[in-house]
C-alpha cells in the first residue's frame, strides 16, 4: 500500500514553515524553540508540537487540533517524509521529532552571514502581504524568510521597507543589481546594512525629538484632553487562531515570523470587501453583511463603554481610533479588550484595543489641531477615518471629509 503524501502546494508551505522555524532568521529571536532544542539530548524537538503551532495547523488543515497530543499520527508521517527531502533539516529515524541538520553559528558571525544575504526593498504599500513578496522574489532566487519592519515612530505600522533574506549572498546581489518594479512601482534596492545605517539615524532623530517633546511637556503643561483615545485593529474572526486564543502562549513566540516587527498579520488580510465610500446607500447595503464593518457598527460596540464623540474609521481600513467623551470609557473598552483575550467582536471581526498614551496622544491632538479643527487626523497615523455625526453630512474636503490630494500608499511608505 502507498505511503500517502501532502499535496505539491501543501508540502511546499509545510517545508518553507519549518524550515523558517529552525532558520537563522528566526531561531536565534525564538526563545521558546531554543529552549526546547536546548532541553534536548539530541537537539530535536517534538514534530508534533512544530505542527501545533497556529500557521502549521493552517497548512495541513488541523482545524480541531488545540496541542501536539492532538496531531495524528498520519499527519506526523506524512510531515516527516516531506521535511526528509530538507537540506538545512534532520528528522529522526521514528519520524518523531525534527531539529537543525547544522549548528548555528556565533552570534556575530551569523549577523555578517544574515545581513549578506539580506537587501531592502522599498516603496511598498502599508499593506503588502508577505506571501506576495516571497513570490516575486522568488522567481529570482530562493527566499529564505521575508521581514517587514514596523515604522519608528507608528510602531503598528509597516514601515515600507521590506527584507529580503536569500539563501545566498550572491543571490542577494545578483538581485541588487536588477531594475525591478512591483505593485506599479519602481524598486529601490539596497544591501540591508544600508538600511540599518538609515534606520539608525530615524531613531537616534525620534529619540531626539522625543526628549524636546518631553522636556517641553515637563515646563509646561500639553494643552488637550488626556486618556480620550483607544486605537483598534481589525482581524478577521474566521482567522482568529492567535496562540492566546488557543490558550498557547509558547506557540506565539515560537511563531514570531518576522522578527517580531510584522505588521500584517500571519493569517492573512483582515477585510475582504473595500468599499471606497460610506454613504447612506452603502450604509444601508452593507448594514446586515457580516464581512464589511461601518463606522456605525464600531459605535454601537464601543458605546457600551460610554458615550463615543468620534469614530476615525474609514470602512476601506483594518485600523481606526475612537474617542471618548470620559477617560473611564476608554479604560474599560481597553480592559474589555484585555479580558476577551482576542478582542471586541464587530461583525465577523475582532477589533484588539489598545490606549493611546504619551507622545503618540500628544501627535494625534497636534495634528487634528493642525487639520483647523476636522474631525480626522488622517494619512499621518495612516489610519483614515471619515466623519460620523449625527447628522449624517460629509465634509467638502472630499468623501468623508478627507482632505483632497492625499498621497498614495507608496509614496507615503517611502516618505516614512
Amino acid at each position: 500500500m502507498a505511503t500517502p503524501s501532502l499535496g505539491e502546494d501543501t508540502a511546499k508551505a509545510v517545508l518553507r514553515q519549518v524550515e523558517f522555524y529552525f532558520g537563522d532568521s528566526n531561531l536565534p529571536k525564538d526563545d521558546f524553540l531554543k529552549t526546547k532544542i536546548n532541553e534536548s539530548e539530541d537537539d530535536m524537538v517534538s514534530l508534533a508540537l512544530i505542527c501545533s503551532f497556529s500557521k502549521m495547523r493552517g497548512h495541513l488543515n488541523l482545524t480541531e487540533v488545540k496541542k501536539a497530543d492532538d496531531v495524528p499520527d498520519c499527519t506526523l508521517k506524512v510531515v516527516a517524509q516531506t521535511l526528509r527531502t530538507s537540506s538545512s533539516l534532520k528528522v529522526s529515524e521514528d519520524g518523531k521529532k525534527v531539529g537543525r541538520s547544522t549548528k548555528l553559528l556565533e552570534p556575530e558571525e551569523l549577523i555578517e552571514q544574515l545581513d549578506s544575504r539580506t537587501i531592502a526593498a522599498s516603496p511598498l504599500e502599508l499593506n503588502v502581504q508577505r506571501e506576495a513578496l516571497e513570490a516575486f522574489f522568488g522567481q529570482y532566487a530562493k527566499v529564505n524568510s521575508v521581514r517587514l519592519p514596523r515604522h519608528v515612530v507608528q510602531r503598528m505600522y509597516f514601515c515600507g521597507t521590506a527584507l529580503i533574506e536569500f539563501s545566498a549572498a550572491e543571490d542577494a546581489q545578483t538581485v541588487l543589481e536588477q531594475s525591478l518594479v512591483f505593485g506599479g512601482a519602481e524598486l529601490e534596492l539596497k544591501p540591508k546594512k544600508d538600511f540599518d545605517v538609515i534606520r539608525e539615524k530615524e531613531v537616534e532623530e525620534f529619540e531626539r525629538n522625543r526628549s524636546i517633546t518631553t522636556s517641553n511637556s515637563s515646563n509646561a503643561e500639553e494643552k488637550y484632553p488626556k486618556g480620550l483615545l483607544v486605537a483598534f485593529k481589525l482581524k478577521s474572526a474566521s482567522a482568529g487562531d492567535s496562540a492566546e486564543q488557543n490558550g498557547s502562549d509558547e506557540k506565539k513566540t515560537a511563531e514570531n515570523e518576522n522578527d517580531k516587527e510584522k505588521v500584517d498579520d500571519k493569517h492573512g488580510s483582515p477585510i475582504d470587501k473595500v468599499v471606497e465610500k460610506e454613504n447612506k446607500s452603502s450604509i444601508s447595503i452593507y448594514k446586515d453583511d457580516m464581512n464589511v464593518v461601518l463606522r456605525e457598527d464600531l459605535k454601537d460596540v464601543f458605546e457600551k463603554f460610554g458615550t463615543v464623540k468620534y469614530v476615525d474609521f474609514r470602512i476601506r481600513e483594518d485600523k481606526g481610533y475612537i474617542r471618548f467623551e470620559q477617560p473611564e470609557a476608554a479604560q474599560k473598552a481597553h480592559a474589555a479588550s484585555a479580558s476577551a483575550k482576542g478582542g471586541l467582536v464587530v461583525k465577523n471581526f475582532i477589533a484588539n484595543v489598545e490606549p493611546v498614551t504619551g507622545v503618540a496622544e500628544s501627535e494625534y491632538w497636534s495634528l487634528l489641531r493642525d487639520n483647523h479643527g476636522k474631525q480626522r487626523v488622517g494619512n499621518h497615523f495612516h489610519w483614515r477615518g471619515g466623519k460620523i455625526n449625527r447628522g449624517g453630512k460629509r465634509g467638502r474636503d472630499g468623501e468623508n471629509g478627507s482632505p483632497r490630494g492625499r498621497p498614495n500608499e507608496a509614496k507615503r511608505a517611502r516618505a516614512a
